[in-house]
């Protein structure tokens, strides 16, 4: 913590964890090829051989991935009504599309951790929202990132799923049901886009709720609850953590919120660069200033308000905008007394900083588990000493 500030500190604990993005096709998504070369070292059978009747009573076994801890997960919907998409988009590599038409869109996976004889209970939990540029990913994809939070600590990791702006991305009405339905040349003028900011953020924020009410009934402990994202949803999470709508609501509720090669203020993104993703996710794109300084985590970083421990780590190879973007936001933390850390990952790019979250033997992983294990271990949660107190 910086000793010579005068604002508050919250420290709140689940890991929410908001996932990687490579840049494609003018936005960033994880590469399924990446993780099929980084995983899939570790991806391998591992369905626990005896007290299985004891799991299946929660969930099912997740195959495929050897960890300390054998891993079972269940999905959940989040959403308080049924809203259902379609995406048209074509499978690439791993990156499955097909299977999302009628898709409920507003889910989560909850993971936890098997000993062989029962699944762990009131465990940390880590709250993850998975990048894409807002436009792109589901949570199926990132089922690795439960791999060493779940796997070898044997925390609840929850990954969750959120309205997504692609333009290829529309509402499972009669005239978008499933792909074919929707690719119809009759019905191309009736479809409707499934999302636009801030339906994003107001789903990340259902899905955080979701958690606090239920996860003490899923294996989770709903006070010690860290959030984190990436690249994109690095901008969610720390959206929610700062946004002056959720401040007494669920900010409480975050006891350390980590973002990985976020964007913090909108406006000062590459208009080149960036204009497909911003077009897609803002009304008005990079012409409607008043809304991205709305939906920039950076706007509600002041004084005199609370905010939970901040960690920010950024790619020596990360996409343009994104190095300074995380050090101007580390900056504007540390110059207002926030409790914040950093680390800028050597060696690593935009996606493979991602992709490293499967292995708790790389660098990002072992010092995003120090951090939240840190966070998780004050009992006393002070605010920071008035600068003028002469401390």
């Amino acid at each position: 913590m910086s000793g010579h500030s005068s604002k508050k500190v919250l420290r709140f604990s689940v890991v929410f964890f908001v996932a990687s993005v490579v840049f494609v096709t003018g936005f960033f998504t994880l590469s399924a090829a990446t993780l099929a070369t980084d995983s899939g070292a570790i991806l391998r059978n591992s369905a626990p051989d005896h007290g299985t009747a004891v799991a299946q009573s929660w969930g099912e076994p997740v195959t495929g991935m050897t960890a300390t801890y054998a891993i079972y997960k269940k999905d959940f919907i989040y959403g308080t009504t049924p809203l259902t998409i379609t995406d048209i988009r074509a499978d690439v590599d791993n990156k499955i599309y097909s299977n999302k038409e009628g898709y409920e869109i507003r889910g989560l996976t909850v993971y936890r951790a098997f000993d062989g004889q029962q699944l762990l209970d009131r465990q940390p939990v880590v709250f993850f929202v998975h990048g894409g540029a807002w436009i792109d990913g589901y949570r199926d994809w990132y089922q690795f990132v439960a791999r060493s939070f779940t796997g070898e600590k044997g925390w609840v990791t929850v990954v969750i799923d959120y309205r997504l702006t692609s333009n290829q991305v529309f509402l499972a009405d009669q005239y978008c049901p499933n792909r074919i339905t929707c690719t119809l040349p009759e019905n191309e003028p009736y479809r409707t886009k499934a999302a636009w900011y801030p339906n994003n953020i107001t789903d990340v924020a259902d899905a955080l709720q979701w958690v606090i009410y239920n996860i003490a009934a899923n294996g989770g402990d709903a006070d010690r609850i860290v959030v984190f994202g990436h690249s994109a949803g690095g901008h969610l999470v720390s959206l929610l953590a700062t946004h002056t709508d959720y401040a007494t609501t669920l900010r409480p509720a975050i006891k350390g919120l980590i973002t990985m090669s976020g964007a913090y203020d909108l406006n000062g993104l590459n208009h080149i660069f960036w204009n497909s993703a911003i077009t897609q996710t803002f009304q008005g794109g990079f012409d409607n200033s008043a809304l991205l300084t709305q939906a920039s985590p950076a706007t509600y970083v002041v004084s005199d308000t609370a905010l939970p421990p901040f960690y920010i780590l950024y790619a020596e190879d990360d996409l343009l905008n994104l190095t300074d973007q995380n050090i101007g936001f580390k900056t504007r933390l540390e110059s207002l007394g926030f409790d914040v850390t950093s680390s800028y990952l050597a060696g690593y790019g935009h996606e493979t900083e991602m992709a490293a979250i499967a292995d708790i033997n790389e660098t990002p992983t072992t010092l995003i588990v120090n951090w939240i294990e840190g966070v998780l271990q004050e009992k006393v949660f002070l605010p920071a000493v008035l600068a003028h107190s002469g401390r």
